[in-house]
């Protein structure tokens, strides 16, 4: 009895299970998943500098890829709106959200009818959304506190946080007018700070994604 113990207990004790290999599948898969999205749009950025040799501003592969992730975000929570009465007010105003940012990012589009055109579209859709969830409130307050407690949330703040702070501190003319000082090149100022939005629109895309294909890959309504 004692050497039948000895001869399993060592093989038992290699064995990993697999309710502990499990848990670190999702983990795994999300890393990845987001490196290979940074990666793409750090490739973007050597592109615009090594390929094309300059920086083409509101023309650039840069910016287009930025309008794309806006694009793709605001869609993803407007899928939500569609495929989920439930959560239709909440996902109404995080996809006009997103919208409004790729608005503002085309302003140079909008500014071929008038200069600062871009602000109309953006009020009319902000406003349409508003109303929308103050009347629909059962819809909006509670998935908008669900989201909040979503895994995906942090990640969508770091990625609000870069764009609307860090990003614009990062890009300050004064800072990099004393980097360089008579060597002052504007398009490099520029590259820089499109670069770290570049890096905030990647981890905002990848957190709608998160959320928003599980809610619409899941048929409870």
């Amino acid at each position: 009895m004692q050497s039948t113990l000895i001869n399993t207990e060592p093989s038992q004790s290699r064995r990993i299970p697999a309710q502990t290999l499990n848990p670190m599948i999702l983990p795994a898969a999300l890393f990845f998943t987001l490196a290979l999205l940074l990666a793409a749009s750090a490739v973007v950025i050597h592109l615009e500098v090594a390929d094309l040799n300059a920086y083409a501003g509101e023309n650039s592969l840069i910016e287009y890829l930025q309008e794309t992730y806006l694009f793709l975000a605001g869609s993803l929570f407007a899928a939500v709106a569609f495929r989920r009465p439930s959560q239709r007010g909440f996902a109404v105003l995080a996809s006009a959200f997103f919208y409004i940012l790729m608005i503002r990012e085309l302003d140079a589009v909008f500014d071929q009818i008038s200069h600062g055109f871009w602000k109309y579209p953006a009020w009319l859709l902000a406003t349409s959304a508003i109303i929308f969830a103050v009347r629909h409130k059962a819809v909006t307050l509670k998935p908008l506190i669900d989201y909040a407690q979503h895994r995906s949330f942090g990640l969508m703040l770091a990625g609000m946080a870069t764009l609307l702070v860090f990003a614009r501190l990062f890009g300050m003319g004064e800072l990099w007018q004393a980097l360089m000082q008579d060597a002052y090149m504007r398009p490099v100022k520029n590259l820089a700070e499109e670069g770290v939005e570049l890096l905030a629109y990647s981890l905002i895309a990848f957190a709608a994604a998160w959320y928003c294909l599980p809610a619409l890959m899941n048929k409870s309504r």
